[in-house]
């Protein structure tokens, strides 16, 4: 049990097995970036644990949660950095489902290239879909969630129009949707957190 009483959220991949006679595949994906982190707390930010969220942050998390209440998500996947693992415990809490830590979806190691990170986080789906889950939330980084829309849409994906802070493509608990059909993935950029000027 947790300090909070909870039973611990985290599951492992052979709660999953996959079916010998019929293999489902992801069909819905929701990229989810950490609510905000402190940055003023001296804690180095691509090394874990890395820092924790602000109360803004806070906050942040409790909207995404929010918004992705009846939307069917059937499990949520967060890196283990601190606040990827914050964002998505609130979240994991407010939709009542697991919550299984990954390392793939972690922030980008120093010295890791764009193009390293891609590559770990694109292994990821064909783990996905080696399960019965069809819609998913993924809690992780910026640079893995650039990486995720550009290798699910082979370099398509027009991002001109979505900088956000530090250059990311995703604002923090800004969520990303994702419907594959027919092998292809489509994207839209569907929430953006409204704190309001008390946390600005």
């Amino acid at each position: 049990m947790g300090r909070t009483g909870r039973p611990p959220l985290y599951m492992q991949w052979r709660r999953f097995p996959l079916s010998d006679t019929i293999r489902r595949m992801i069909e819905e994906l929701f990229l989810v970036r950490h609510a905000a982190p402190d940055r003023s707390t001296g804690v180095p930010y691509n090394i874990l644990p890395g820092p924790p969220l602000t109360p803004a942050g806070q906050q942040e998390a409790l909207q995404a949660a929010h918004w992705l209440k009846g939307r069917g998500i059937e499990h949520i996947f967060s890196s283990p950095f601190v606040r990827t693992r914050a964002t998505a415990e609130t979240i994991a809490r407010a939709l009542e489902v697991g919550l299984t830590l990954v390392d793939r979806l972690g922030e980008g190691a120093p010295g890791e290239r764009q193009e390293q990170v891609r590559q770990r986080v694109s292994e990821l789906l064909p783990q996905l879909d080696d399960t019965p889950l069809r819609r998913v939330a993924l809690v992780t980084h910026g640079a893995c969630i650039l990486g995720l829309l550009q290798h699910t849409t082979a370099d398509r994906i027009d991002l001109s129009a979505h900088r956000y802070d530090y250059g990311n493509c995703s604002p923090t608990a800004g969520i990303w949707h994702g419907i594959r059909a027919d092998g292809v993935w489509r994207w839209e950029f569907a929430f953006r957190p409204d704190l309001g000027p008390q946390w600005v």
